[in-house]
Parts: structure tokens; sequence; C-alpha cells
């Protein structure tokens, strides 16, 4: 099996990478070379990890669409075409247990920009050769300069300022997954061939101060600070579809654990 790991710079990507199907052969593009003629020679599955930075902020363009330009590359071949879209592109109200056919119309316009993309590369692929996967918030060894994300924002401001910083209630429950359970999924999903959309996350809701003070008492100092205790973007996916084909699944417990060590890591 030759795999195409599209946007392979990203911490995704790279555990991903390291941890892709026995046997199969890894290729590794960026940005750069979206348009190179040789781009999928050979190339029996395509994953694509990257995006653009302003989908974040600015409403839809189909010009700006990574996946929509891949896919329309991918669609005149034989090769299955893997989308990471995320659990953002459900409607703010089915945010709770949102299942595979919960409304889609995205939580803000990160959310709708990959509702409009799931919806380009639907019309350019057969269902039979695509696979969308609507991610939780995934989490990893993030201690990296400017990381704006959860478990990057926490890692920073604790081996900076001592202190992690929340501007929510703590006890406002996620559905996080490692970075490694997600690379392991899609090991899986490529391996097993799966079409179709699927959640992809742990399943669990776990309240975010649980897993800051797991972090502290793996660095074994540090406190929680409390800004603004409003109950916000409390969320879990339904991941019983895409557990049922790969039999993996991860605890609370296990991602307890992982925020532990990621403590213990920055000491």
């Amino acid at each position: 099996m030759r795999i195409l790991v599209f946007g392979g710079n990203s911490l995704l990507a790279r555990a991903f990478t390291a941890s892709a199907p026995s046997g199969a052969e890894v290729r590794i593009a960026g940005h750069a070379e979206i348009d190179a003629p040789e781009l999928l020679d050979g190339v029996d599955v395509v994953v694509n990890f990257a995006r653009h930075p302003d989908d974040m902020r600015l409403p839809y363009d189909p010009a700006r669409d990574v996946d929509r330009r891949l896919a329309k590359r991918v669609s005149p071949l034989t090769a299955r075409y893997v989308m990471l879209s995320s659990r953002k592109a459900y409607a703010a109200s089915a945010q709770w247990d949102a299942t595979e056919d919960s409304a889609l119309c995205g939580q803000d316009v990160y959310g709708a920009n990959k509702v409009a993309s799931e919806a380009a590369i639907r019309r350019l692929l057969p269902a039979d050769r695509l696979t969308v996967l609507r991610i939780g918030n995934v989490i990893g060894p993030e201690r990296i300069p400017g990381r704006r994300s959860f478990m990057g924002f926490m890692l920073n401001t604790l081996a900076d300022t001592g202190e992690i910083v929340f501007d929510m209630s703590p006890f406002v429950s996620r559905d996080f997954v490692t970075v490694e359970h997600v690379a392991a999924q899609l090991g899986r999903i490529v391996e097993l061939g799966l079409t179709g959309t699927y959640n992809l996350s742990s399943g669990t809701g776990i309240m975010c101060g649980e897993l800051a003070l797991a972090v502290i008492r793996g660095h074994g100092k540090g406190q929680l600070r409390i800004i603004d205790p409003r109950h916000a973007d409390a969320f879990r996916l339904d991941v019983s579809r895409l557990v049922r084909e790969t039999g993996l699944r991860q605890t609370a417990d296990e991602i307890i654990s992982y925020c532990y060590n990621l403590g213990r890591a920055l000491g």
C-alpha cells in the first residue's frame, strides 16, 4: 500500500507516519507540492493533514480549500481519500453526544468551513473512495513556542509562568483524545479500507480542570487560575460506529495518565 501523507509536518501527521500500517510505503508532501504533476503517482491512499490558516477566521473560499484541491486531483484516479474534518462541523446544539447523523451547520467559522469542504469533496469523489473523520480535541506533547491549542497553551504557560489560566469553568467536560490514539485509529482505517463518515475521539467527557490538574501533578508544582467561570463549549462525540469497525477505544483513565506524563516531561 502506498500512502501519501499531505501536510506531513503537523504533530498528528508525524504520529501517523510513525505508526503507519506494516509494510506500507509512506510518502510525505507539503503545501508547496499541491500542484506538482507527480504528486499522486502510484498512490493508493491520500490522507490530508493540511489546512489553510485562514480557515479558522474567514468564510469558506473554494480556492483556499486544501481538501477540495486535493480531491479534485484524486477524482480521476482510483486512490482513496481521507479527510480530517472536525467535531465543530456539528451544530452548536448537537455538540453533546453528536452522532455522524447529527445536524451539520458548523459551531463557528471554522466548523462552517469544514461543512462546506466536506460537501465539496463529496461532489468530487464517490462514496466508496472517501473517508471523512470528524475529530475531537486532540492532545499531545505540544510544548512548542506559540502553540495555541488547548494542551499547547497549558504546557507553555505552566512551564513559563508556573500556572495554567482558564477563561472558562474547570468543570466544563470535553472529549479529549491523544494524538497517538488518533494515529492508531487512522492506521486501522487505512489498513481496513474503511470508507464513510466517522467520529474519531475517545467518546469520553472529561472535565478540563481534571486534565489541567493532572498536568500540574506530573510537573510537581504550579497552580490552576480561573479568570472567567463561564460554562463554555462542552462536547462529547458518539464514537461507537468507528469503535465497532476498529476495536480501538481510549479510556478517561488513560487520558488522565497521559496528561500526568506530559506534566512530568516538563521537568
